[in-house]
């Protein structure tokens, strides 16, 4: 197996366990742990689109079944997730779930077989692709300045952060290999931001646990 293709699968592999991250908040939400968080639909549009271009970009390549199969794990599991956040959005209903699902899906295969029909280059889909995936991280950036404001580092999740930034420098690693530009650029952004999210994690979570020793030594000396 040639080092690309292994990157490649490592890369995938990583992938499909960052989008497996939200199982954690819907088995809460489903045991009714805590209540759904109000998720932009811009957001779930990007987050199924993304991958959905990148699909398109490796399919239009010889030879790049990898990172196309991960693209379109990636579809699949950004549509179960938006579908579940749907069924719950829509207060169970499954008639209503149901129209949803049936929309999202049929506008998704339709996007991509006129996308593919009307372009048919690899390099604009891909120069397309960069442009929607770097909206993509940018996006939850508001995310950050909240985490600054309320000085609460819980509002960052730690570990889909980790997980973010592994996927980042694997799929960062296989563009250096192949020497894809489009695969390098979001890459790239994609490690920045989830090492500025880990460093505002770490701050903020020393922070807080300095500001809490604090305050129990002011209750001790109190109490003496």
């Amino acid at each position: 197996m040639e080092l690309p293709t292994l990157v490649a699968w490592i890369g995938t592999f990583v992938g499909c366990i960052l989008n497996l991250t939200p199982i954690t908040m819907f088995r809460k939400i489903y045991l009714e742990e805590e209540t759904i968080e109000i998720v932009p639909e811009s957001m779930l549009i990007f987050n199924i689109l993304c991958p959905s271009l990148w699909a398109c970009y490796w399919w239009l390549q010889f030879n790049r079944f990898v990172p196309f199969l991960s693209a379109m794990l990636g579809v699949g599991l950004s549509e179960i997730f938006a579908l579940i956040y749907l069924f719950y959005y829509a207060e169970k209903n499954v008639k209503r779930y149901l129209l949803y699902a049936f929309l999202e899906i049929n506008l998704l295969l339709q996007f991509n077989y006129i996308f593919l029909k009307l372009i048919g280059d690899y390099n604009i889909v891909g120069s397309i692709a960069v442009i929607v995936n770097i909206i993509n991280y940018i996006a939850p950036g508001q995310n950050i300045v909240k985490v600054i404001q309320e000085k609460n580092y819980k509002l960052i999740p730690i570990s889909s952060t980790l997980v973010g930034a592994s996927c980042a420098m694997s799929w960062l690693s296989f563009g250096i290999l192949i020497r894809d530009i489009k695969t390098i650029i979001p890459n790239t952004l994609g490690l920045i931001f989830a090492i500025i999210n880990s460093f505002i994690w770490a701050y903020f979570y020393c922070v807080r646990n300095t500001e809490k020793e604090d305050n129990e030594d002011e209750e001790d000396s109190s109490e003496v």
